[in-house]
């Protein structure tokens, strides 16, 4: 449980974007301005049946785990995980199966479709990965993996990164967001 609880952390570290030690709905506005900067490099092409990405609809249902738009520290956001996850594994791995889905419909209906390195670079920044070398050994670490890797293989990735508490499994997003 230690290995999820370091990772869940990072990820809570990547998504307080004003760095406050809390998630707040003023991430998520900040979050939202980063997904408008993808939606201007993909276009039209990052909506799903004519639906744009609700942006706080998705942070309420998989960020705020106390309550749309309720604030958490870090230490009630991996415990909200930890809770999820120790009741139900299956159901946790579905949920965050969803989550990541969700923000991979975005950019495409299309899970089979290849990422180019700068939507990945792009998807990298809005979850506060804004270190380009950082981003740049990331890439690697799929392309290396994959050849050019596919949006389902980003998702997966994600989804391990959230629900497996296997350290003997590569996890190129531990790796990518560094420890």
């Amino acid at each position: 449980m230690d290995y999820l609880k370091t990772k869940w952390a990072i990820w809570f570290k990547s998504l307080d974007a004003d760095k406050d030690n809390k998630i707040t709905p003023e991430d998520m506005q900040i979050s939202a301005k980063k997904f408008e900067e993808i939606r201007k490099l993909i276009g039209d092409k990052g909506s799903v049946d004519g639906a744009e990405f609700d942006n706080t609809k998705w942070w309420n249902d998989y960020i705020f785990r106390k309550g749309p738009g309720v604030s958490m520290t870090k230490d009630e956001f991996v415990e909200s995980l930890a809770e999820a996850y120790q009741k139900d594994k299956a159901a946790f791995r579905q949920e965050m199966e969803r989550c990541f889905g969700d923000i991979a419909k975005f950019v495409t209906e299309n899970m089979d479709r290849p990422i180019q390195e700068q939507e990945f670079a792009f998807g990298f920044k809005v979850f506060g990965q804004e270190d380009a070398g950082q981003v740049a050994k990331a890439f690697q670490l799929f392309t290396a993996a994959y050849g050019q890797p596919t949006v389902q293989q980003i998702v997966d990735a994600w989804v391990q990164f959230i629900t497996d508490d296997d350290q003997s499994k590569q996890d190129m997003i531990k790796e990518a967001f560094g420890n």
